[in-house]
């Protein structure tokens, strides 16, 4: 199966016929006010403010929109606070809580953190390819990897970009077949770089780059069936949803060689991304299969499942991406 069969953020740009058609129409309400709700405000169509004191939670994408939820949402609760954007997919925090957003028309958008749905702090446009993915330390400041499920001239790639710069450099594998479709990106604290792909006979490949640059050199080791989610705990393993099937495979090296750490776990329905907590104690994934996401108290050697919420999501083939406010520190 291709990316382009999950990526319903893609579909308006055409990336191909064989792609899942998302819900038509505008999304629903977000929710009757609750107690955790009646405090926003509303900043422009669309959007609305988390309170300030809320600078921990969980960002879902969904059709129009990102929505932030509270960090313990076992009573599925509606979001605090949504940000307007058009078809979202991938999205990942950094270290200070900066929320980084791909769009379907080729933009990357970060968010100041750590408030929940800050103001935007600018946006960059991808020239290379099709963003899907992004990840970063500091995305204010520092370096933004962005995955391109596909590259203007074909195979998919991975960009190098900071917020104030733009995109500088763009990075493929070896050969054009390894990285054939991209679907996710992992960026480590030494400046090492990570892609997740399918090569052109839909096997599922992972290619590492040194410092984020040159030519990446294939991950050995791997044993994911498909591509999916990547990302790095606080004790350096690397973590890669296998999507379709449903696991999650915990690897450590990678640089080039890999040794399964431990799973591969079961994750609910069919998870495309996922992220952990600052801590590394809880995972969250999204789940288009089930149309909701799902929550995991995590450790290296076990994944258990806790519950999942669905309340404010559109339905059907949402959502793309989730991710906790603040990425994990290595």
């Amino acid at each position: 199966m291709k990316i382009t069969e999950f990526s319903w953020f893609a579909l308006s740009a055409g990336l191909g016929a064989s792609m899942l058609v998302s819900c038509a129409g505008s999304q629903p309400p977000i929710g009757s006010p609750s107690a955790s709700s009646q405090n926003l405000a509303i900043r422009s169509a669309g959007e609305r403010f988390a309170p300030d004191s809320i600078r921990r939670g969980i960002y879902v994408s969904d059709v129009n929109a990102v929505l932030g939820y509270r960090a313990n949402n076992s009573a599925n609760e509606p979001p605090i606070c949504s940000l307007a954007e058009s078809y979202p997919g991938g999205i990942a925090a950094d270290s200070d809580g900066n929320l980084i957003v791909t769009q379907s028309a080729q933009t990357v958008t970060v968010y100041k953190g750590p408030r929940m749905c800050g103001p935007q702090l600018g946006s960059f446009s991808d020239p290379y390819g099709q963003p899907v993915d992004a990840a970063s330390m500091h995305a204010a400041t520092g370096t933004i990897v962005v995955a391109n499920v596909f590259d203007a001239s074909g195979p998919g790639s991975i960009a190098v970009c900071t917020l104030a710069g733009g995109c500088t450099k763009n990075l493929r594998g070896l050969g054009s077949e390894e990285m054939y479709e991209v679907a996710a990106v992992a960026l480590a604290d030494n400046g090492d770089c990570w892609a997740s792909s399918t090569n052109s006979a839909g096997t599922a490949t992972l290619t590492y780059f040194k410092r984020c640059s040159g030519r990446g050199r294939t991950a050995t080791g791997y044993e994911n069936t498909y591509y999916g989610g990547l990302d790095i705990d606080s004790q350096r393993h690397l973590l890669a949803i296998s999507a379709f099937d449903g696991k999650l495979y915990v690897y450590k090296g990678c640089a080039p060689a890999c040794t399964l750490a431990a799973g591969p776990y079961a994750l609910v329905g069919e998870a495309v991304y996922g992220h952990l907590n600052e801590k590394s104690t809880m995972f969250v994934a999204s789940d288009f299969l089930n149309g909701q996401v799902n929550v995991y108290a995590y450790t290296p050697s076990s994944l258990t499942y806790l519950y999942h919420f669905n309340n404010g999501l559109s339905g059907s083939t949402d959502p793309a991406g989730a991710t906790y406010n603040r990425r994990a520190k290595e």
